[in-house]
């Protein structure tokens, strides 16, 4: 009886003494699509929900501020139509009093000083924080109108004709890389010279834009990049598709080398030099 009683102390400090497994990461909240009317009407039930409404806009309150409603049908015209405040952190274009916008963001009760900590300069007026305190708005992420414009996403400065260049060069680098990739896999030397030829014409093109940077790294991954890319062509040529699997992942490391240091994606999905955007 005693040595069960002793295994299961033994035990049961193994459990107190274990540490507790690390909390699995939060996963994202879904978006809930619903109408403007709803979220007015039901506002403990939305309060921190992130939720995409598609409205009219019912009043401007300034560059930033607005409110949003649900139309009404003729047939029906019993209550006022409740209104829900929109606030973003820009506006990149003015919304206009009765066009319909898709909105996207987290839904709170209005209060003066939580808007003013999260949305910084876009809080909006004295005034209309008093009209609207406790009441339902929504801190948006994303304004998208008719033409599917999200007029809360800063629009990017215009590319210099260096960066024309550079982007011209990357749209060749992209592809024939993707196609060197598969032309490797597939044991087709042919087309993996050919791909390796356009890599180095694509990579002396970029190499023109870094050397007008002050970016001497970048100088040289573009150059150690073109010189894979034509040790790639030989190999093909010879062929050699071992040398080939090998060379490939090297040339890959190179350029995310690059990328992870100069690139930035933006939030339109496309990616720019950093430097350019950062400014």
């Amino acid at each position: 009886m005693r040595t069960h009683w002793a295994v299961f102390l033994t035990i049961l400090a193994g459990f107190v003494q274990a540490p507790l497994p690390a909390p699995a990461p939060a996963s994202p909240k879904p978006v809930v699509p619903v109408a403007a009317s709803t979220v007015a009407a039901n506002l403990d039930r939305f309060a921190g929900t992130t939720v995409s409404l598609t409205a009219a806009v019912a009043q401007r309150y300034g560059a930033t501020v607005f409110s949003v409603a649900q139309t009404r049908s003729a047939a029906r015209k019993p209550a006022p139509i409740q209104d829900v405040l929109i606030v973003a952190p820009l506006l990149t274009a003015p919304v206009q009093p009765g066009a319909y916008v898709t909105v996207i963001g987290e839904v709170i009760r209005f209060d003066p000083a939580v808007v003013a900590a999260r949305m910084k300069d876009a809080a909006p007026s004295p005034e209309v924080a008093a009209k609207y305190a406790g009441k339902p708005a929504v801190l948006a992420s994303s304004v998208i109108n008719a033409s599917m414009t999200d007029l809360a996403k800063k629009l990017p400065p215009a590319m210099t004709p260096g960066e024309i260049e550079l982007n011209r060069a990357m749209k060749t680098i992209s592809p024939a890389f993707t196609a060197l990739r598969q032309a490797v896999t597939a044991s087709n030397t042919s087309d993996a010279r050919d791909q390796a030829t356009t890599l180095s014409t694509g990579f002396a093109a970029a190499a023109a834009f870094w050397k007008t940077q002050p970016h001497p790294e970048a100088v040289a991954w573009t150059d150690d990049a073109r010189k894979l890319a034509d040790e790639i062509a030989m190999l093909a040529a010879k062929p050699d598709v071992d040398g080939l699997k090998a060379a490939v992942p090297r040339l890959q490391q190179v350029c995310s080398n690059c990328h992870n240091q100069y690139r930035v994606r933006l939030d339109d999905g496309s990616y720019r030099y950093k430097d350019a955007v950062s400014k």
